[in-house]
Order: C-alpha cells, then sequence, then structure tokens
C-alpha cells in the first residue's frame, strides 16, 4: 500500500515538472523579435525625352546605401558614382540610364529610366542647322546620326585623339585633329565617307573649293564629291578632286576646285567619298558661279553652250571598236558615245588593236587661240588610252596610264571632266615639240588609240577597252 502511494507521489512531481517545461517553451516562442530594415531604392530622372544638347538630372535618395553606380548610355558623363549628376545627350535616339545600388546587407537593387532624346528630322546637321549654301562646309562637322548614317570610318579609334589631338567631337566619329589654326579629317582610308546636309536658297551653279593637305610621298587620293537622295539613299556623282601631289607638309594647304555642280532648290546630301589615304581636309568653300555666257571655245561634241560649233562628224572604227550613241547615264546633256573593244564583231577581226577617229566638219580645223582640251571619259578599263589629235604636220597625243592617273581620271566607273593643256599634246606622243604651232591644221580632232604594248592581249579580250565618251570640246581657259 505504501508502495503504491509514492508511486501515485512521484508521477505527479514528474507530471508537474513536464507542464513546467511545456509552458516555459511556449513563452520562448512567442516572445517578441526585432526584425532589420532593408534600405529603400529611391530614385528620379528630371524628365525622359528631350531635345539633343539638352540635359537630364538624375537623384538617388536610396536609404542604406553603400555605393551608388549611374550609366548613362549615349550621355556625357558615361558614368557616375554620385548621387546627383546631370547627363548631356547630344546625339537623337533612344538610351537607357541605369542605377545599381548596393546596400550594407550586400544587396543589390537596380533601377532604369529610357531617355528619349529628339533630333531634327533626318537627315541631321551637326549642331541641328543645315550649311547654308554658299558658304563654307567644315570637313569635321559632318552630319549627326553615327555610323552608316553620318559617316563610315574603318576603325572605331579616333587616331587623330590618340595621336595628341584634343577632343572635337564626343559622339563617335571620324579621326578629328584639332590644331591651333586648322580643324580637320585626316587619318582617311579608302571608302571612308561622310555626310553632309546642305541648305540651297536659290537653285544654281556652284564652284566647291577643297581647301587639303598632303605629306605623303605619292601625295593625296581623291575626293569625290557625291549626292545622296534623302529618300532612296540613291548616289549620284557630282565631280571629284582627282588625285594631287604632296602639298610640302601635313598643315600646308592647298585649294583643288571642283566646279560648276548644278544644285537645285532645298535640302540636300552632300557626300564626300574618300579614295584612299594620304589626305587632310580642312573644309569646303562653296562659291555660287554668277551666270555667264557661253563657253570661249570649239565645240566637238557638246550639248554646252560653246561660242564656235565646228563639230566632228560620227566617230570612225579603224581597229575594233563598235561604237554607239547612248541616251542613258551620259555626262551632260541626252547624249554620249560608248566605245566597245570587239575584235569579232567590230569588222577588223585580227587587227588586235582598238582606233577611232572623229573627223572634223571642216578638215582641217582652225583651233586657233584654245588653250585646252576637254572631254568627259568613264571606263574600268585596266588598259591605256592614247588621247590624239591628229594634224597634217603629224599626230600629237597624252597617254592616259593607269599606273598614273592623271587629270583627275579615275578607272571606277564614273563620269570625270578631264581638262588638258594643249601643250601636254606631244609629237608622237613624246615630243619635243607640241601641237600649239599646228592648231590649225586638225585632220581627227578625236582620236581613241590603245597602245602599242597592249596590241597582243587584245586580241582575245572583247570588252577589255571600253569606253564613254562626252563633251568634247577645246577652250580659251
Amino acid at each position: 500500500m505504501m508502495n503504491f502511494k509514492s508511486n501515485i507521489f512521484l508521477s505527479s512531481r514528474y507530471l508537474i515538472l513536464f507542464s513546467l517545461v511545456v509552458f516555459s517553451s511556449c513563452d520562448e516562442e512567442t516572445r517578441e523579435v526585432t526584425l532589420y530594415d532593408k534600405g529603400q531604392t529611391e530614385s528620379n530622372a528630371s524628365t525622359t525625352s528631350i531635345a539633343f544638347g539638352e540635359a537630364v538630372s538624375f537623384t538617388s535618395s536610396s536609404t542604406k546605401a553603400v555605393t551608388t553606380d549611374w550609366t548613362f548610355q549615349g550621355g556625357t558623363p558615361a558614368t557616375s558614382i554620385n548621387s546627383d549628376v546631370s547627363v548631356v545627350y547630344n546625339t537623337p535616339g533612344t538610351f537607357e540610364a541605369v542605377l545599381v545600388v548596393k546596400y550594407i546587407d550586400n544587396s543589390i537593387e537596380t533601377k532604369n529610366f529610357t531617355i528619349i532624346v529628339d533630333g531634327v528630322d533626318e537627315p541631321l546637321p551637326f549642331g541641328g542647322i543645315a550649311v547654308t549654301l554658299e558658304g563654307v562646309i567644315e570637313a569635321e562637322n559632318y552630319d549627326l546620326g553615327g555610323e552608316g548614317i553620318g559617316y563610315h570610318d574603318v576603325e572605331e579609334e579616333n587616331l587623330a585623339v590618340t595621336n595628341g589631338s584634343a577632343v572635337y567631337r564626343d559622339d563617335d566619329g571620324m579621326d578629328i585633329a584639332v590644331g591651333t589654326t586648322v580643324t580637320n579629317v585626316g587619318y582617311i582610308n579608302e571608302g571612308e565617307w561622310a555626310n553632309y546636309t546642305v541648305s540651297i536658297s536659290e537653285a544654281g551653279t556652284f564652284n566647291f573649293d577643297f581647301v587639303v593637305a598632303s605629306g605623303a610621298t605619292t601625295g593625296g587620293n581623291s575626293i569625290k564629291l557625291q549626292a545622296v537622295d534623302q529618300e532612296t539613299g540613291e548616289i549620284t556623282a557630282l565631280g571629284e578632286t582627282g588625285n594631287f601631289a604632296n602639298t610640302g607638309g601635313w598643315g600646308t594647304y592647298t585649294t583643288i576646285t571642283v566646279p560648276q555642280i548644278s544644285l537645285e532648290e532645298g535640302s540636300h546630301t552632300l557626300r564626300l567619298y574618300f579614295t584612299g589615304g594620304g589626305t587632310n581636309l580642312d573644309k569646303i568653300n562653296v562659291l555660287a558661279i554668277t551666270p555667264a555666257g557661253p563657253i570661249d571655245g570649239l565645240a566637238i561634241f557638246s550639248e554646252q553652250a560653246i561660242i564656235n560649233a565646228n563639230l566632228g562628224e560620227t566617230p570612225v572604227n579603224n581597229g575594233s571598236f563598235v561604237i554607239t550613241k547612248v541616251t542613258e547615264n551620259v555626262y551632260e546633256g541626252t547624249e554620249a558615245y560608248l566605245y566597245e573593244f570587239d575584235p569579232v564583231n567590230s569588222g577588223n577581226t585580227g587587227n588586235g588593236f582598238a582606233l577611232s577617229i572623229m573627223a572634223p566638219t571642216t578638215s582641217p580645223m582652225d583651233a586657233t587661240g584654245n588653250n585646252f582640251y576637254n572631254i568627259a571619259l568613264k571606263s574600268s578599263s585596266t588598259k591605256n588610252l592614247r588621247l590624239r589629235i591628229n594634224t597634217s604636220a603629224g599626230n600629237y597625243w597624252v597617254t592616259l596610264s593607269v599606273a598614273a592617273p592623271e587629270y583627275g581620271l579615275l578607272r571606277d566607273g564614273e563620269w570625270h571632266l578631264l581638262k588638258i593643256p594643249f601643250t601636254d599634246f606631244k609629237l608622237n606622243g613624246s615630243g619635243p615639240d607640241d601641237i600649239t604651232a599646228n592648231l590649225d591644221k586638225i585632220t581627227g580632232c578625236l582620236v581613241m588609240r590603245s597602245d602599242d604594248g597592249d596590241f597582243a592581249t587584245y586580241s582575245t579580250t572583247p570588252g577589255a577597252f571600253n569606253w564613254y565618251v562626252d563633251n568634247v570640246y577645246m577652250s580659251v581657259e
């Protein structure tokens, strides 16, 4: 009986102890716990839509931030670690601004802003205002829009800045060298180009005076002036400088004129296409030409207004040419000649050379008083061409060489107007006499002739000596 009571007593004590433990545990599980408050990402932009050249103010008021890192696509500055920063956007487009905040607990949060930078209607002139012509086109002020729109440069690096120049433009672009007196485009490579939006208040004819320099041993390469259709992008050749000799140094400038460029009233996009290196370009002075009377000269095959018109007859094939008159893609007017080298169908099979003679209407023709022979040529031929004038006192010619292009002639399938002094036409091509004393004895006013060294190759190569000819005349000036 005693043992039974003792057991009950012990069980009761254990039950009470268990209850105290349980109640004590419940007290610990339900007691209050104070949690850590995270930092808050707070930021704003003063605006998300601006015109190019304007600024946006960005502010971060995030709490408990250890670091604040901004990245501004398309803006200046491009990055910042400040809470407040003003960013300038000089190029139209849509750009992202990104804020990355790191907090004291090492957590990271990101906030994005989309900034729309409006420009003027395309094309986008530098500074927002088209260059009024007549006027000055500064080479370094090419259009906005970036690579493939405002310009094309074969390397991303600004080589002028790499070599010590100050920065002229903060948008990516061509190689601009800032000097004490001249800021120019340089470090040019073949195939690069730059666009310029211009405004013509009144249709007219203009001379484009290119201010160029070259310190290269071989001189500078030709710069082509082109028109780019603002709707279709179609390119039209207007003229070019031609290759030019070393000017005495990279900072010694000379002027090369691309004359008589006709432009209609309104907005135009002009493109400068660089055919190679060796050239520094400062600017182009564009001058309107006062309408003048007819050219003081003598027309051979030309639709321009020229004082004298002793026109030549249709050219006659004397050696493997097929000659036709064409009416599309001419240099001026409505007609031009195509000379196609075709030994099989020319009627002179086996001659192995190309020759054509245009005789004057009245022979001999008297061109006394004229000083230049003018002719527009277009070709991709890699063969030399003898451009010859026949007289009763002998034959005089200049050789238009592929290896050493002269008079602005390139073999690029584009028209080029050549102006050749009569003093360059030497007896039998080498002189010592020139044609000036025999300009009253002309019996062949336009003679196209292959070089002696090419005779053998022509007989088996149709098309190797194809030429377009237009606007042939002699002139006093």
